[in-house]
């Protein structure tokens, strides 16, 4: 029985997963991958037994729904990435960096080999060290080395036997710094570089040893130490450092670091990835299923509700929708809550196509599936309401006449000849459903006792609220009161 729950719980898994699922679960993979690397680089072995215990508690808690437990998780987890940033800040800025790094396309160097540099180098070390000439070399691999190089002379010189004895001379000022080499050249004297702080491996050494130990701690590159005060050659790279005891070893340990880091032939990338690192490789795959399955995999199906705004697309443009008009509508959605949480509900919307809805007066339409962009991984159940009621207008353009409305008589001793308006009619523009008889304008009452003499008034129009002007645009209309005075008898 238990055999058969099991079953039936990875087939219903297997049909669960899809291409969208298989993508996630990859790009995480991938990145707790380059994370392990980089742990197993920094020697913090230590941190990923740690997150491992303190991760499988969390989702032991979150299993068995152990509310306390898993809240106090959270707040600590949240705590202790701060905790890890400040710790480990050096060694996550060189995680970012070498991402980007991989990530460009590296210049092909001008030569395809370094022999006559790696014979330079190995020749004037070796006089160096039988004339106990203290030196520190140091030979850039990749990784940029600018932010871990402190003062110096900046030089862009040609490598040579000659060059290279003559800078650490202890009569030159400059002998005590690092000699920088990059792409063939030697780009810096005299500068400083950051001691290591891992005790044991500089005890008993001197600061060029720590300081050299301490650059390749953090950039791949190689150092050639060469110790004052017995003649020794010592090598540093990866994060260690040897002393050689036969100095013509030296050839060999640079013309392997320059074939790893800088080979003839370019491999591809994806070749690159597949080689080494393969528990890394596993770990990666079933930590990332594993986070899938607890906190991306919930095949329950939960219903939720949206209040949703209505958009009117394609509406003509002499073409009106009467108010009140419908302005949203209430959506329920079915899905797993894995999907709701890629839903964003500001971009849910039902979009109303207007195009053939032109009928003036009122028109019902049905709202169907189509008319919303259902997100992925989500059903729409339902609309509420099921259709929307719209009053469709058009407005049409035509002239009215301009009806003049006096009040009162004239006053005595005058007379009034003529009343005369312009402009006699006006364009207006009204809604289609508005009958044009019921359309009336005129002035305001004009007092004709006030009038004494000639002249021009500019009454306001009174005008119902369906009428509206061309553009706008507030007519003036004009009142000329012609009079004469009478004559006494």
């Amino acid at each position: 029985m238990f055999l058969i729950k099991i079953a039936d719980y990875i087939s219903g898994l297997i049909r669960d997963i899809g291409i969208v699922d298989l993508i996630d679960v990859a790009i995480i993979a991938l990145f707790i991958y380059l994370i392990l690397v980089w742990l197993k680089r920094a020697r913090a072995r230590f941190i990923v037994i740690g997150i491992v215990i303190l991760g499988s508690i969390y989702a032991l808690a979150r299993l068995f729904r152990l509310y306390l437990t898993t809240t106090f998780f959270q707040a600590f987890f949240a705590i202790f990435l701060i905790m890890i940033v400040v710790i480990f800040q050096e060694e996550i800025r060189h995680f970012f960096e070498a991402i980007a790094i991989k990530g460009m396309i590296r210049k092909q160097r001008r030569k395809s080999h370094f022999s006559q540099d790696i014979e330079s180098i190995v020749n004037a070390v070796t006089r160096l060290s039988h004339k106990k000439s203290g030196a520190l070399i140091a030979i850039r691999g990749i990784d940029p080395l600018d932010r871990h190089l402190e003062a110096g002379i900046a030089l862009d010189g040609l490598i040579s036997q000659t060059l290279l004895e003559s800078v650490f001379d202890p009569h030159v000022p400059t002998h005590d710094g690092a000699l920088v080499i990059d792409n063939e050249r030697i780009i810096r004297l005299g500068c400083h570089l950051p001691l290591s702080t891992n005790i044991e491996k500089v005890a008993g050494l001197g600061t060029r040893h720590a300081a050299a130990l301490g650059l390749v701690e953090r950039a791949d590159a190689i150092c050639i130490i060469i110790s004052e005060e017995q003649g020794t050659v010592s090598v540093a790279e990866d994060g260690n450092i040897k002393q050689l005891k036969d100095i013509t070893h030296l050839n060999g340990i640079l013309e392997s670091f320059y074939r790893k880091r800088f080979p003839v032939k370019r491999s591809s990338i994806f070749l690159d990835f597949l080689k080494g690192h393969f528990l890394e490789k596993i770990i990666a795959v079933l930590f990332a299923v594993g986070l899938w399955l607890a906190l991306g995999h919930r095949p329950e199906i939960i219903r939720r509700d949206f209040v949703i705004p209505i958009e009117y697309r394609n509406l003509a443009s002499d073409v009106f929708i009467g108010e009140p008009k419908p302005k949203e509508v209430t959506l329920t959605l079915n899905g797993t809550e894995r999907a709701f949480k890629l839903v964003d509900a500001k971009e849910l919307k039902l979009s109303l196509d207007m195009v053939g809805i032109n009928k003036d007066g009122e028109n019902k339409i049905s709202l169907t599936k189509d008319m919303i962009h259902s997100p992925v991984g989500i059903s729409i159940v339902h609309f509420d309401p099921g259709n929307v009621s719209l009053t469709i207008y058009r407005m049409i353009t035509l002239s009215l006449p301009v009806e003049l409305k006096t009040q009162g008589r004239a006053s005595a001793g005058v007379n009034i000849r003529e009343i005369r308006i312009e402009p006699k009619e006006l364009p207006i523009v009204i809604p289609s459903t508005i009958s044009r008889d019921k359309i009336k304008i005129t002035t305001e009452p004009i007092d004709l006792g006030s009038v004494t003499k000639t002249t021009v008034l500019t009454p306001k129009l009174l005008i119902p609220s369906e009428v509206k002007f061309p553009a706008d645009k507030y007519p003036e209309i004009k009142v000329f009161i012609e009079v004469e005075k009478k004559e006494k008898p």
